[in-house]
């Protein structure tokens, strides 16, 4: 078992963090809770890596790692929709979010 930090997909979760958290920070107040639960989507999708990592059934914290991954995308796509992020912003949290889904779903596989 790796040390989760040294994961590719602890990397990319983590990447998708700190993008969070440099895109919410400018959100108008009345959305501002959108932005609250983008970062703590965010957050439980790094935690959810590391729990994965330590278990010996990797499969329940991978499912809702995905789980979480798909909410985030709603709330990413709704952002930009709403014109709270720009579409770049967008490409790339994305990017990272279908990076994280793809390797949730092919640790989940082993």
């Amino acid at each position: 078992m790796a040390f989760h930090t040294k994961l590719p997909i602890y990397k990319v979760a983590y990447d998708l963090l700190s993008v969070a958290v440099d895109f919410t920070v400018n959100f108008p107040r009345p959305v501002r809770r959108i932005g609250d639960r983008v970062r703590d989507l965010c957050i439980d999708t790094v935690i959810l890596i590391a729990k994965a990592n330590a278990a010996s059934d990797k499969r329940p914290h991978l499912t809702a790692l995905l789980d979480r991954n798909g909410e985030l995308e709603l709330l990413l796509r709704l952002c930009v929709d709403k014109r709270f992020i720009s579409k770049p912003q967008y490409a790339r949290a994305i990017e990272l979010t279908q990076s994280v889904g793809k390797q949730a779903n092919g640790w989940r596989g082993k």
